[in-house]
């Protein structure tokens, strides 16, 4: 999903963790085809609690018929779900939510029983019997009638160039708003779907087409049974579609598009079969489905859904240029990677409640980022310290576990990151502790295992135990059912004391973590290298006592932060080139949260970052430059003439060096230099030519948008309209939106449309009144909000807009953005901004469900840059004229 970025990088997806050889057990075809065909594992027990269905009745099969125009905003359904009643009561539960249920009753035999229906909470609905419901088999049978939803949850409507769309987003818990049903992930059952729909339609859903019926022009098509899954896995969608074959899969494949796009996927279908043919080899497993769909969806509130044999993805994923620069192929790539891998982690193994999501998400980015390391090197995937996205996040003191109690939808997206970045950096950990072949073994045993059924964590945690020789269940215990993560300090005797890493000023409860150490050191003059677990508040290593120089992150595949004496820095400092590019990105990221944790002061940040800017490798190179630009919020008008001077003196030759001319000879490592220098040196360096050149390119990519790279076209519009004279606001802004409204590819729209820059009221409130339009669709609507909130310095004009119009936001966007709004669009570093904000939400937060914990999260995050803003100005001043 899109990410946007904000101090301490609060944001993310608004808009996006020794090898030991030996052959596994499991890599036997024989032994691949029975996991497949062997009777389900035993389901996972849940206890009973309110918030749940009881344990007590389960579904086994179900059967919807919904009838269907994309050209009505209303729908009917009925649904069938045999079930099994282990104990004798007078009421059934189900799920639904937002529909009208018309009649219920259950069925066996010749027995005909009526319920009456209640609404409970949790979403769950009773239907009551006037008398006792005996132990038994039946067919709860229920006929509703719903309205499409508007947004992009649930069974949802999307508009596009005037036709009309019919999409899903099930996950986590929308099913329940499409169709009555037992929706909780732990209700694994087979499904068979039948859709009614006028006959131009093209109708697809998760599994081949058993039946095609046509009469009085309407179409019904019975698809066949699927495989056991559980409710937000079921997908599909109506609509004109246009679609083209994926060719080379080990199973059919299309892709659906909006009409006339299909000439935008070849790039797509290029790689997508050797990305599944990758993932099969890792498992061991073909894949388990009999099709694999693709499907590009106009207004999707996130990145893609893994949907069984029908996965979804946000139409910039898959409509692109047929050869994509290296860097603009880095994200379509990965994301279908990452949904492909859910077909096996979450899809055939799926976690028995939300509260492993993280059983999912982790592996399946952590199988996404193996997948691009083995197929696509010049990517530099194996570059990434994916830990960095999850720091920041991990770092407050309101954050929850991982793995945490979840009662409701908005209990699964609170931290929902953290299952990503968080997950997949453990998992990282453990494959470099036990080596890759042996967290494949591990793997493979867990898939085989649980096939076709739910899991809990000690499930993955005992197949990990098994093929290791360390005691992995404690360790990942320690990280994922506690909050937050150790920070390691290594004195010179060799103590290494732990404690809980926090920002300035914030109060966070005492832990302690058992924590692998793969650590580097050198001691008269050799580099020695150890592995060592801490699990105490205070451990001693003798042979680190004395050490010239200690390095406790080996590869940086560690879930922790680190200091050591200033003596030791210095030595390391000197000694920099043992280290990898990855070892020194992490010792300038380490000292950079050290400072912001208020261990270390800014001189120490900044003796690491001027050592790494004169590194030979442009990837650590733009490490110090992001880490420079993290300073931003210190960058005010008092000192800005100050940073602009350093960054001409030091920078400024380095972008002119490259130039703003992206080569075909240009690897991924220069263009990410250059792309993260000029954003850096547009914003701050208050320099002439440099504003004039993206004048030009700016120009230049409105009259032919294929001219320039979208990393070069979105600085260069930000520039010259962040520059420009307020009488050429207008023009600009008229311009990019007709730009906008002429451009094919996604991608494009969103390169410029969300890189205009203007402060002043009238086209500010132009930027904001485009939000409401149908140009953007509802899933894009809050990120012309956040993109105006991070133009403005003061966000009056923007609390201006929004008591006006927050009715009309709030009815257009998807709920988890609404819930979200206020940590994506107000964290702020200006006590007066945030003083607004508070204004703003506090008579509507408890109206929006999950808002409140938005508000909270904003809070903290905005306190937290202002006790930074207040502890490090004078120092980052000071710096900043000793410079001069």
């Amino acid at each position: 999903m899109k990410q946007l970025s904000t101090l301490f990088g609060v944001i993310a997806s608004v808009v996006t963790l020794i090898s030991l050889s030996t052959t596994s057990v499991l890599a036997q075809p024989a032994h691949k085809a029975s996991a497949l065909e062997r009777p389900l594992p035993p389901k996972k027990m849940l206890a009973d609690v309110e918030y749940r269905l009881p344990s007590t009745i389960a579904p086994t099969f179900q059967k919807i018929h919904l009838h269907i125009d994309p050209d009505k905003p209303t729908y009917s359904g009925t649904t069938n779900i045999d079930i099994a009643v282990k104990k004798a009561t007078n009421k059934v539960g189900f799920y639904q939510q937002d529909l009208t249920v018309t009649s219920a009753q259950l069925v066996s035999g010749d027995t005909v029983i009526p319920l009456q229906v209640t609404i409970g909470e949790y979403d769950i609905n009773w239907g009551e019997s006037q008398s006792a419901i005996a132990l038994g088999k039946y067919t709860l049978q229920i006929t509703f009638e719903g309205k499409v939803n508007t947004s992009s949850d649930g069974m949802y409507l999307s508009r596009f160039e005037e036709t009309n769309y019919i999409f899903t987003q099930f996950e986590d818990m929308h099913a329940r708003k499409a169709f009555p049903s037992f929706d909780e992930p732990n209700f694994k059952i087979p499904y068979q779907m039948t859709i009614s729909s006028p006959q131009h339609q093209e109708i697809v859903s998760n599994t081949p087409v058993e039946k095609l019926t046509i009469e009085g022009g309407i179409k019904t098509v019975v698809f066949e049974k699927t495989k056991p899954m559980p409710t937000y896995l079921i997908a599909y969608t109506v609509g004109p579609f246009d679609s083209t074959e994926i060719t080379g899969l080990s199973v059919p494949g299309k892709i659906y598009v909006p009409k006339g796009y299909v000439d935008k996927t070849k790039f797509v279908i290029k790689h997508t079969p050797e990305i599944l043919a990758s993932l099969e080899d890792f498992f061991g497993i073909k894949y388990p489905y009999k099709k694999m769909d693709f499907v590009a969806v106009p207004n999707f509130t996130h990145g893609a859904m893994e949907n069984v044999g029908l996965i979804t993805y946000r139409d910039s994923l898959l409509l692109l240029d047929d050869n994509p620069s290296v860097t603009e192929r880095s994200r379509p790539l990965n994301v279908i990677a990452h949904e492909i891998a859910h077909q096996w982690f979450g899809n055939l193994v799926t976690m028995a409640w939300w509260d492993d999501l993280w059983l999912n998400e982790a592996f399946a980015s952590w199988a996404a980022s193996h997948t691009m390391k083995t197929l696509y090197p010049e990517l530099k995937y194996a570059d990434r310290i994916v830990q960095e996205g999850a720091f920041s996040a991990d770092a407050s003191p309101t954050v929850k576990p991982v793995k945490k109690v979840v009662k409701s939808q908005p209990d699964v997206m609170d931290g929902l990151g953290l299952n990503y970045s968080k997950g997949e950096s453990i998992l990282q950990m453990i494959e470099s502790l036990i080596g890759t072949e042996k967290f494949r073994e591990g793997v493979r045993n867990y898939m085989n295992t649980h096939a076709w059924g739910n899991t809990v964590a000690d499930d993955l945690w005992q197949a990990l135990d098994n093929v290791s020789d360390f005691n992995l269940s404690a360790m990942m215990k320690a990280y994922l059912e506690q909050p937050g993560y150790p920070l390691i300090h290594i004195s010179q005797d060799g103590k290494l004391a732990q404690s809980r890493f926090h920002l300035a000023g914030a109060t966070v409860e005492d832990q302690t973590w058992a924590i692998p150490l793969k650590l580097t050191y050198q001691t008269e003059g050799k580099i020695r290298n150890d592995v060592v677990f801490i699990d105490k508040d205070v451990t001693t290593l003798p042979q680190l006592a004395e050490a010239d120089w200690v390095y406790p992150n080996d590869n940086a595949t560690g879930y922790f932060r680190w200091s050591i004496e200033p003596a030791q820095l210095n030595a390391l400092l000197e000694n920099l080139d043992v280290l990898n590019k990855r070892e020194k990105k992490n010792v300038l990221y380490n000292y950079q949260a050290l400072l912001n944790a208020d261990e270390v002061g800014i001189d120490s940040v900044m003796n690491v970052l001027n050592r790494l800017a004169k590194d030979d490798d442009p990837e650590v190179i733009r490490a110090a430059v992001t880490v420079l630009a993290e300073f931003d919020y210190l960058v005010n008008e008092s000192n800005q003439a100050q940073f602009a001077s350093l960054l001409q003196l030091t920078y400024l030759p380095l972008l002119n060096e490259l130039s703003l001319s992206q080569s075909e000879h240009d690897n991924a490592d220069v263009i990410r230099l250059r792309n993260q220098l000029y954003d850096l040196l547009g914003k701050h360096a208050i320099n002439k030519e440099l504003t004039e050149q993206s004048v030009n390119i700016a120009k230049q990519y409105l009259a032919d948008t294929s001219s320039v790279p979208s990393g070069i076209a979105g600085t260069a519009i930000e520039v010259a309209t962040r520059n420009s004279d307020k009488g050429e606001h207008a023009k600009w802004f008229n311009a990019i939106v007709e730009a906008f409204k002429n451009a094919e590819l996604p991608n494009v729209k969103n390169t410029l449309v969300y890189s205009m820059h203007f402060d002043g009221k009238e086209t500010v409130f132009k930027m904001l009144d485009l939000a409401l339009t149908d140009d953007i669709t509802p899933a894009n609507t809050m990120y012309m909000v956040v993109r105006v909130a991070r133009n403005l310095d003061d966000h009056t004009l923007l609390y201006e807009w929004l008591d006006q119009n927050k009715t009309a936001l709030f009815a257009k966007m998807p709920d988890y953005h609404v819930s979200r709004m206020p940590e994506f669009v107000s964290t702020t570093c200006s006590a007066k901004n945030l003083e607004m904000a508070n204004a703003f939400y506090a008579p509507i937060d408890e109206e929006h469900q999950g808002m409140a914990r938005g508000v909270e999260i904003m809070q903290d995050e905005s306190m937290q840059c202002m006790r930074l803003k207040s502890a490090f100005q004078e120092d980052f001043d000071r710096f900043l004229n000793q410079q001069q």
